[in-house]
């Protein structure tokens, strides 16, 4: 015989559990495609006094940082509807994966906004009208839930993936105090997890070979 659940089952199913996965305990890696320096960008830091030579060093971790929010692919069954014996069923045919939304906190260099212009523009030339090949501007992502000591306890890497929507930024007077965000959705062939026992390592092991460059 089943009992109806009470407050001390589920004290007792989030301490066996571990306790409850916190939304805000999260990273994001990229591996950006090979894009030229913008040499302009750099000329008018120097100019304005804001140059700092770290700049022009990508470290990946800077993306994870001022990712704000971010949305963990789902998943759903693509159906056809058939009838048999009167009734309508549903018949599975193939599956489908939602487009994968990230808002990034711009910096005063406004970094990550260049970056993914510059993205799109391995993608598309607007100039000459003309789409550049596919394996030459995606990239894989992985997307990692963390637990309180920042260890991955979930993570997926999503496949072949690439930038379809820049947002516009909203500017005015009365935002004096507001941070300056953009929201960039992405576009990708599929998902997969994957171990989050390499990630671990790897994000160690590529965090303590940062650290001995500063």
């Amino acid at each position: 015989m089943t009992y109806p659940a009470n407050i001390e089952t589920l004290k007792s199913t989030f301490s066996r559990r571990t306790g409850i996965a916190k939304a805000n305990k999260f990273a994001v890696y990229m591996n950006l495609p090979l894009m030229s320096i913008d040499v302009g960008n750099i000329i008018t830091n120097v100019i304005s006094g804001n140059f700092n030579p770290l700049q022009i060093i990508n470290d990946p971790r800077d993306i994870s940082l001022l990712c704000e929010t971010v949305t963990m692919p789902g998943r759903s069954i693509a159906t056809n509807e058939y009838m048999t014996n009167m009734k309508a069923r549903k018949m599975p045919y193939g599956y489908i994966s939602d487009d994968v939304s990230m808002t990034f906190l711009l910096t005063g260099d406004y970094y990550l906004k260049n970056v993914f212009d510059k993205w799109l523009e391995e993608i598309i030339d607007i100039k000459r009208k003309t789409v550049k090949y596919k394996d030459d501007y995606v990239s894989e992502i992985e997307i990692q839930q963390l637990n309180d000591q920042n260890i991955p306890v979930y993570s997926c890497k999503l496949l072949k993936a690439f930038p379809i929507n820049i947002s516009q930024i909203d500017l005015g007077n009365t935002s004096e105090n507001t941070a300056a965000r953009i929201t960039v959705s992405f576009a990708y062939d599929d998902w997969q997890e994957t171990s989050t026992t390499g990630s671990a390592i790897a994000a160690k092991i590529g965090q303590t070979i940062f650290n001995r460059f500063l």
